[in-house]
């Protein structure tokens, strides 16, 4: 079977939505992301795969920490905000469409003392530091380990089926 066999299975699988903050040499920046998940309780770390060419990327692997904001059903024009990337190019038929360099521009958040941002309209958030990471493909895999955290609003957490979006295949 040709692994492109699989992506009406990979396609099936769900995913919550985040936004994932980060600051460092390619300044503050915010990222939706998919790809995270809680792989330890003692301690609490979780695994974030992140795109190799990502500022966020760059930003973790200067400062060694990052935000996660939990986001919620409410928040679809919001997070659809953070979807779009500083290099159009890496979206097809983008390459002369500029692109967002400041994604937190007018949006509420508070900035940690790690120096990452928090959103204001974010169901929960915490905090990371790395632990280690692994290139996996076109994106690197990151474990951080949780050292804060909080609920700031209550409701029903976003996934990306719920906005009829893979990303996967």
């Amino acid at each position: 079977m040709a692994e492109e066999d699989a992506v009406p299975a990979l396609d099936m699988m769900n995913y919550g939505m985040y936004v994932i903050g980060s600051h460092g040499p390619m300044g503050r920046n915010v990222m939706a992301a998919h790809w995270l998940m809680q792989v330890s309780f003692k301690p609490r770390m979780v695994a974030l795969s992140i795109e190799n060419d990502a500022r966020t990327l760059a930003n973790i692997r200067e400062t060694r920490v990052f935000s996660v904001n939990v986001m919620g059903d409410d928040s679809r024009e919001l997070i659809a905000g953070f979807l779009q990337p500083a290099d159009p190019s890496k979206v097809l038929g983008r390459s002369g469409t500029p692109g967002v360099v400041d994604k937190l521009a007018g949006v509420a958040h508070k900035t940690m003392a790690s120096g990452c941002p928090v959103l204001k309209d974010a169901l929960a958030w915490f905090e990371c530091e790395v632990e280690g990471g692994l290139p996996t493909g076109d994106h690197t895999l990151v474990v951080g380990r949780i050292t804060d955290g909080g609920q700031i609003n209550t409701g029903k957490p976003l996934r990306d089926d719920d906005l009829g979006w893979t990303y996967s295949g």
